[in-house]
């Protein structure tokens, strides 16, 4: 088990008349090597609980616990933390110290007192990874880039730091289609390395949908359900009524075992369903 969190509670400006409870006693674990998508409606304590987990808020109440240890909160404890766990904002811009993009990426590695061959080798690996090595970009300023190469940038600052925990809160955004098409294969990419667990908050199912491989959905700030994608995926109709729709292709598959027909409510793709229902076909046709 890499995290695991004991009654976990979170609420803002505590002890005032304008306090707002985000997360009350969140019970979770997300095992090492794992791909865990983090659902919920806007409002549901998503971000709060990255940030916890990400070791920039302290719990109200609770406790997280990385590898087995409970996670303090003294300098020298987070600042270990910093580098195997890397976060990424859904506002990029909230990431950027630097003039330059390299000098972004560079920030963290310069940080932590990496030799000079270190930090440029570990800036050209990481904006590689993302497809910002385009030596045109390097002097530019971040602050300049659009909207979708400054997420990756973001990304590529984090990657930097070569974290084996990577949490990230609504990724997509700023991104086309193609953007968040290359987005995820690098996830994919990364999560395939022995140990390495990426962790994603969004509310869009159909973007996450054939990824995950676990999911935590949120709910008012409590953890409303937790499972596999055949798990989560069967209770469409509580997804529905905390603000969650199931992908297009889901609906369907839904709709047709309503009806009687023996098919796999877990299915991502047109492709999918597409064989699934003919496979289905030829199987009552024959004589």
């Amino acid at each position: 088990m890499l995290i695991c969190t004991k009654k976990l509670s979170y609420t803002y400006m505590p002890g005032t008349s304008f306090k707002v409870e985000a997360l009350r006693e969140i019970d979770l674990s997300i095992d090492r090597g794992s791909f865990t998508v983090l659902l919920g409606p806007s409002g549901s304590g998503k971000s709060t609980l990255l940030q916890l987990l990400g070791g920039l808020l302290r719990p109200t109440e609770g406790a997280i616990f990385i590898d087995g240890r409970r996670l303090q909160y003294r300098r020298r404890e987070l600042r270990e933390l910093r580098r195997r766990v890397g976060l990424v904002f859904q506002e990029p811009e909230r990431q950027f110290f630097c003039e330059t993009l390299y000098d972004e990426i560079a920030f963290a590695p310069r940080n932590f007192a990496l030799p000079p061959g270190t930090v440029k080798e570990r800036v050209e690996q990481a904006l590689q990874q993302v497809g910002l090595d385009d030596p045109a970009l390097l002097q530019r300023s971040p602050f300049q880039l659009s909207a979708g190469q400054q997420r990756l940038a973001a990304i590529a600052a984090v990657l930097a730091m070569q974290p084996r925990l990577l949490l990230l809160d609504e990724p997509t955004a700023g991104l086309d289609q193609a953007g968040q098409r290359k987005l995820f294969a690098l996830l994919q990419q990364l999560n395939r390395r022995p140990g390495f667990t990426v962790v994603v908050v969004t509310h869009r199912l159909d973007r996450v949908a054939s990824l995950a491989d676990y999911y935590l959905v949120l709910d008012r700030g409590g953890l409303l359900m937790e499972g596999s994608p055949g798990e989560i995926f069967s209770r469409a109709e509580e997804l529905h009524r905390c603000g969650l729709s199931l992908p297009p292709v889901m609906l369907l598959m839904h709709e047709l075992i309503a009806a009687g027909l023996p098919f796999s409510p877990v299915l991502y793709s047109i492709e999918e369903a597409r064989r699934e229902i003919n496979a289905w076909r030829k199987k009552v046709a024959r004589p």
